[in-house]
């Protein structure tokens, strides 16, 4: 189950103020795409320089849980998480760039395969997401119109990380095709991530 946007909102606003539930799945969704070996939360309080309070650390666990079995998931069932669609359409606009900036950066610290296995599918996926990242800097108050731009953007970024995920756990299996092992855990069972 996903974690609901407000309720984290709202955790975070009284833990870490200057994180936002976008920022977070996006960083989380980064890593995990990267095909980066088994991820917790102890990696994204250390990417993100900030210790967790205990239901911190359980909250973004169970993200940690539902982020990786929705990008397994064969039916495209991976959301990105951000705010409703009745709030105002600059704070969500705003909210994606969050995301993209945030899964940018957890997808460089995660990608440890040749660059080759992107495959040029995914280098552009990866570029594309990198440059919404700006999206939060560029918007001003005289969108509202843009709605169906904005449900256009989101898809996209979905099906862009979804892309990513096939294809480096593809280049992961096919480096390794008698090894029997998760996408997300080092062949010799070793946490590789962040060293």
């Amino acid at each position: 189950m996903t974690p609901d946007y407000a309720m984290m909102q709202q955790l975070l606003r009284t833990t870490m103020p200057d994180a936002t539930p976008a920022a977070l799945h996006g960083l989380v969704a980064g890593l995990l795409t990267s095909g980066a070996p088994d991820i917790d939360e102890e990696d994204i309080s250390t990417l993100m320089q900030s210790g967790f309070s205990p239901v911190m650390g359980q909250l973004v666990s169970m993200l940690i849980s539902s982020t990786r079995s929705q990008l397994q998931e064969p039916e495209f069932t991976f959301q990105l998480l951000l705010p409703e669609d009745d709030v105002a359409l600059v704070q969500r606009v705003q909210a994606l760039g969050n995301w993209c900036e945030s899964f940018t950066a957890g997808f460089s610290a995660g990608f440890m395969q040749a660059e080759t296995a992107l495959g040029s599918e995914g280098r552009e996926a990866l570029t594309d997401i990198a440059e919404l990242a700006s999206l939060s800097d560029e918007i001003d108050n005289d969108i509202e119109d843009e709605e169906n731009d904005y449900m256009e953007l989101v898809e996209y970024v979905r099906m862009a990380a979804i892309t990513l995920f096939q294809q480096l756990a593809a280049a992961e299996a096919e480096s390794n095709p008698d090894a029997e092992i998760s996408p997300f855990m080092a062949p010799d069972g070793q946490d590789h991530l962040l060293h």
